[in-house]
């Protein structure tokens, strides 16, 4: 995956950082797409998710795990919206080294899930699957810088200003 430059790089961070909610947009087997709230984690731009077993969600990932999703950061006002809007793929965790990264991500971003999780020292967590989702493309959108301001980057090509 192709980094971002350091100043979009420093900002996808801070946004990823300051939010804790991300909408994830997946495909029903009949096409239709379904878009789900989830609390994430970050490590540098892959995100880590954990989903119920059984939920919508998971069956619609094991069939099409290309997705998109949105992150904001918290904002006042129109003129401090920050946020990542992402094409992905997303792919179940099954090898315990990944498990125990997005574990650990996961815990120090909401140590509540001590509380909600049944066993949190299990990986993957009693009735969870931990999801990883890597960026194919990112819009970074800061309208600190104008309204509408959104730099475009393949991370599998070149960047360019929409």
């Amino acid at each position: 995956m192709t980094q971002l430059p350091p100043g979009a790089q420093e900002l996808a961070g801070k946004i990823l950082a300051a939010a804790t909610d991300l909408t994830l947009a997946s495909i029903r087997d009949d096409g239709t797409p379904h878009a789900s709230t989830v609390s994430f984690a970050a490590d540098g731009l892959v995100l880590y998710v954990a989903i119920a077993l059984d939920s919508h969600k998971a069956h619609n990932l094991r069939t099409h795990p290309r997705v998109a999703l949105t992150v904001n950061a918290p904002y006042r006002s129109w003129n401090e919206i920050q946020g990542l809007s992402m094409d992905a793929m997303a792919e179940m965790i099954h090898e315990p080294v990944e498990a125990q990264r997005a574990a650990s991500a996961l815990l120090a971003k909401f140590p509540a899930f001590v509380n909600v999780v049944a066993d949190t020292a299990a990986l993957p967590w009693p009735g969870m699957l931990f999801v990883g989702i890597t960026p194919l493309a990112l819009s970074v959108l800061d309208y600190t810088k104008g309204f509408g301001h959104t730099e475009f980057f393949d991370l599998r090509g070149k960047a360019h200003s929409a």
